[in-house]
């Protein structure tokens, strides 16, 4: 036991917790706790410009690691700046700690007094209450413990007058997150292999629970058992990547070869995939077809449409058990995986979908992508911000899904920098690409190119620029009215860039783009690197067509 005092005593808490990352903004509130976590236990303190990108990139950092992000902001103004990125954690169910100080409980009259539970609960993230200064050690672990199984940001609130008492610090039990592989229940498992025995022309679809459960051998054996091609959601880009039948994505962004496939399925079966507006093609992608839903999570099931058979369990554990007991009964494969369906998919061409809009002066974002994917590097993660780009952004391949972060489960434009950001902390091992438009980065992270150059992050930044919020412009412009509202005179982002520490490159046509390619390999340790492609606002991407 040892005697401390209690902002010691949060920094201590939280050591004991594994933490070892801190993404913070420091205030009254938060100062000392932030100061002891670098200087007694040597935590990593990485100092953002804005509270939102505190915790953006503690999301970032949660995501490539697979472990609990951890930020830290002050009180009063410093936890409201945190609004929107805690709805984005919270949608996209991101375990995520954030430490907000708060104003002394008996100083009812401080400025930046505020009632913090009513703002956490509002943005669907979880609030824990350090209760008085005895309860530290216990009320930390209690926060991490709901963030990792609650799936979201909790906001641990510390009260000011709470970190100057003195505390006889007793450690809490270690919180250690237990493997979870969970049986079908039979009955269900029954009810689905019915199902999958009588189909003709069955899909497997993967999603990111399929990812964590390291499901894709088991998965691929089923494919095989099934006669089943193979397709991902969006966040599970690139788990079939090299199969013979691999699909790619399934949803609003899948390629002419796969919709086609997916048009004649006759069956679906899901594992780990949230079956939303995106995946199922606003449902439209479901006709016809019977679906089976594989699911740690049974509040996943039917939440978004209602499938033929619904399975709880782990997505490893169900399809090996499918597996083998479709073998027991000698399944005859479907005949669904031809030999002309194989041609079609190794032989297929992106840029062959679409007829390419370049001109001296901008490049169409289709065929900037198609280039990018070939020209970046190709051990590389990519996270993409929000906005009508990402439509071709999101269609850059990965080596693995963990690979592959996003930042718009909120719908929102400018959390992807704070998101990258913190991407490229926890795996400096390989470059961090980050997508964005001309408009999210202004909004939301241009401050922060001045962190990346601070922190020396392998960075490579790929400003799609059209000189106007794009999604705002396409509607103005469909309804035959002047696009002038949605057009901006932004400053030269390569300048800005170069003046924080960036070395940069300008694409203004196709012949540009090897030249920008060389920037980046011949990129200097420690110096991130900025490429502003202007493209036009009246080229639209086939995908954005399709939704609009």
């Amino acid at each position: 036991m040892f005697v401390m005092l209690g902002h010691d005593a949060v920094a201590r808490a939280l050591v004991d917790n594994g933490v070892d990352t801190v993404f913070a903004v420091l205030g009254d509130g938060n100062l000392f706790i932030g100061e002891n976590l670098a200087r007694e236990h040597g935590v990593n303190l990485v100092s953002a410009t804005h509270e939102a990108n505190a915790v953006l990139m503690a999301q970032g950092w949660a995501k490539a690691t697979g472990r609990i992000g951890v930020a830290t902001v002050t009180h009063g103004p410093g936890l409201t700046n945190t609004i929107t990125a805690l709805v984005e954690g919270a949608k996209n169910e991101t375990p995520i700690l954030v430490v907000a100080g708060d104003t002394p409980i008996e100083n009812e009259q401080h400025l930046q007094n505020l009632d913090q539970h009513a703002l956490v609960v509002a943005t669907g993230a979880g609030f824990q209450p350090v209760r008085n200064a005895a309860t530290i050690a216990e009320d930390v672990s209690t926060a991490v413990r709901r963030a990792y199984f609650e799936h979201r940001p909790i906001v641990l609130n510390v009260p000011l007058n709470v970190e100057w008492d003195d505390v006889e610090y007793q450690p809490h039990p270690v919180f250690n997150p237990p493997p979870v592989r969970l049986a079908p229940d039979p009955d269900q498992l029954d009810a689905a292999l019915g199902l999958l025995a009588s189909a003709v022309r069955p899909v497997i679809l993967a999603g990111r629970g399929a990812v964590t459960s390291g499901a894709r051998e088991a998965l691929i054996r089923l494919g095989d058992v099934l006669g089943a091609p193979l397709s991902a959601s969006l966040l599970a880009t690139g788990l079939f990547r090299g199969e013979p039948f691999d699909l790619g994505i399934h949803g609003t962004l899948s390629h002419p070869v796969a919709a086609e496939t997916f048009a004649a399925a006759d069956c679906l079966i899901v594992f780990g995939a949230g079956m939303n507006y995106f995946t199922t093609g606003n449902q439209m992608m479901l006709a016809g077809k019977r679906v089976v839903h594989v699911d740690l999570d049974p509040t996943h099931i039917d939440r978004f449409v209602t499938v033929d058979v619904g399975v709880v369990g782990d997505a490893k554990v169900v399809a090996e058990a499918m597996a083998e007991m479709l073998l027991d009964v000698e399944h005859t494969p479907s005949g669904f995986r031809t030999s002309d369906l194989e041609s079609k998919l190794r032989e297929f061409d992106p840029t062959g979908a679409f007829d390419d809009k370049s001109y001296d002066g901008a490049v169409d974002p289709r065929t900037l992508t198609r280039r990018l994917d070939v020209g970046l590097p190709e051990r590389r993660q990519v996270v993409i911000d929000g906005g009508r780009f990402m439509f071709d952004a999101l269609t850059l391949s990965v080596p693995e899904p963990q690979d592959f972060v996003t930042s718009h489960a909120f719908g929102s434009i400018g959390l992807g920098t704070g998101t990258a950001i913190g991407a490229a902390v926890a795996r400096p091992d390989r470059p961090t690409v980050f997508c964005v438009g001309d408009g999210g980065l202004m909004m939301g992270g241009l401050t922060e190119l001045s962190t990346a150059v601070h922190l020396g992050l392998d960075l490579i930044v790929v400003v799609y620029n059209d000189n106007c919020y794009g999604a705002e412009h396409i509607q103005l412009v469909a309804k035959g009215l002047d696009p002038a509202a949605s057009l901006h005179d932004w400053p030269d982002f390569c300048s800005v860039a170069a003046s924080m520490g960036f070395d940069t490159a300008r694409i203004l046509s196709l012949d540009d783009i090897d030249a920008a390619m060389n920037v980046v390999n011949n990129r200097k340790s420690g110096i991130p690197v900025l490429i502003e492609a202007s493209i036009d606002p009246d080229v639209v991407s086939t995908i954005y067509q399709q939704l609009g």
